[in-house]
């Protein structure tokens, strides 16, 4: 693992509202499943896209009473105009019949609104995220404001040995330094045998001093630690992402 992971707490629901306080993950605001969708926006089409976003699609999910929904764009390290939206999954029944943006705007004004839309688009893909609590350390409060995501792969036939390891060695180390820990596994739309650490931030700077388990183990504990895990995860990718709050609510 080679950034550092810490949620720190910040006032108001637009900026991370985190907290060390050792608490049960059914007690946070991050829900257990999601429906994310990674969209890459064409450049040249960047503001018509925010601008749909912001003052159409957003009060239409409100119409249809769409709770919640959060979107993040990269941030400096990753692909650049990629955006994720992370929706609750609260349960499968609510994909079946009409879509929210049916319900508030009409089939007819829903098409218009997705043509629009889909002008502005590179490429889409979506995929439901599962959180495993067993090996997560959920604080209470809103989705954060600032997300490190580290994805990796795990080998076939290992995944039960990756969520012991993480059980039994990272999360101690985690808690014992009152740090958050979100993992996900990823599912129909992505490949099962990802998963995905998120940490949070409320700048950069929160990521300077090197490596979360080695400033907690030392160079050598941390080696020794990260040892273990050979031979059943691939690093994918390391993306950093910024909340934004005009397009989330």
């Amino acid at each position: 693992m080679n950034v550092r992971a810490q949620f720190l707490s910040c006032a108001s629901i637009a900026t991370l509202a985190l907290s060390f306080c050792s608490q049960s993950p059914a007690q946070s605001d991050m829900p257990l499943r999601s429906r994310v969708t990674i969209t890459h926006v064409k450049p040249e089409m960047l503001t018509e896209w925010v601008d749909l976003q912001k003052n159409e699609v957003v009060p239409a999910l409100k119409k249809a009473g769409e709770k919640t929904r959060t979107v993040y764009v990269t941030s400096l390290f990753g692909n650049a105009y990629e955006y994720a939206l992370v929706s609750p999954i609260e349960k499968m029944s609510q994909f079946d019949g009409q879509s929210p943006m049916v319900k508030a705007l009409d089939a007819p004004g829903a098409a218009r609104l997705n043509e629009k839309l889909r002008k502005c688009i590179e490429s889409a893909t979506s995929f439901m995220a599962t959180r495993l609590p067993e090996i997560s350390y959920a604080p209470e409060g809103p989705m954060p404001n600032m997300m490190v995501s580290v994805r990796y792969r795990i080998a076939p036939g290992k995944m039960a040995d990756f969520q012991n390891l993480m059980k039994t060695e990272v999360l101690p180390v985690y808690k014992k330094a009152k740090v958050g820990l979100i993992v996900n596994q990823r599912g129909p739309g992505a490949n099962p045998s990802d998963v995905t650490i998120f940490t949070a931030y409320t700048k950069f700077a929160d990521m300077e001093g090197g490596p979360f388990l080695t400033q907690q183990l030392g160079k050598e504990g941390a080696d020794r630690l990260n040892a273990k895990f050979l031979g059943t995860r691939s690093l994918v990718e390391v993306v950093v992402r910024r909340k934004v709050a005009d397009l989330s609510f």
